[in-house]
């Protein structure tokens, strides 16, 4: 019986100890911490990882001015962007994400684990925004107030990803550098709206 409370005592003060942790040391996708408030807090941390040779000479080659590169595996698609309105092949954790910079600007990057690039995002103003792209917002979309704006590369075209609100209506459109809207998705009055290649 002696021995039996002398190991439930050792458990619970290790337990105990254990929960006074104030700093994660886990790089999992979602760690949960308890600090010494007791308080649970969910930390989102990165798991960088290591890429082959030809996928980061690929990467310089396009990017040669990208500082504070971040390498990952694509984990969960990203929730800054609609992967649908992209229209960028499906990706799996075989796959990687660069986050970086460039001229104090953020930019994400996807690459196959063959060192295809597949496309690049980067967020930006309504001042950056040619100004095709602008009468198209101001004719189709009249009345709507934009809440943020993703520039998109890949191979084949640049595009916008513009989310826009008027009222409790909510509408998300990508339109191509000639003011052409490819896709628009989100909700007006009430219906939900998804629409390709207007």
């Amino acid at each position: 019986m002696k021995v039996q409370m002398l190991i439930l005592t050792s458990a619970i003060i290790a337990v105990s100890t254990g929960c006074n942790n104030s700093a994660p040391t886990s790089t999992d996708s979602n760690d949960t911490v308890i600090n010494e408030s007791k308080q649970i807090t969910t930390v989102n941390t990165v798991k960088t990882v290591e890429v082959e040779p030809k996928i980061k000479t690929k990467f310089t080659e396009k990017y040669p001015t990208a500082q504070n590169v971040e390498w990952t595996r694509y984990e969960t698609e990203p929730t800054y962007i609609d992967w649908e309105l992209t229209g960028w092949p499906s990706l799996d954790t075989t796959d990687y994400a660069a986050k970086y910079n460039v001229d104090n600007t953020e930019y994400w990057s996807w690459y196959t684990p063959e060192g295809e690039w597949i496309g690049t995002v980067s967020t930006i103003n309504n001042t950056d925004l040619p100004s095709e792209v602008n009468q198209t917002l101001q004719s189709q979309f009249a009345g709507y107030t934009v809440t943020s704006i993703n520039k998109e590369n890949d191979k084949n075209r640049t595009a916008y990803e513009i989310k826009m609100e008027k009222g409790t209506d909510k509408m998300k459109a990508l339109i191509d550098e000639k003011g052409n809207v490819m896709k628009k998705k989100g909700i007006e009055n009430g219906e939900k709206v998804k629409e390709k290649n207007l």
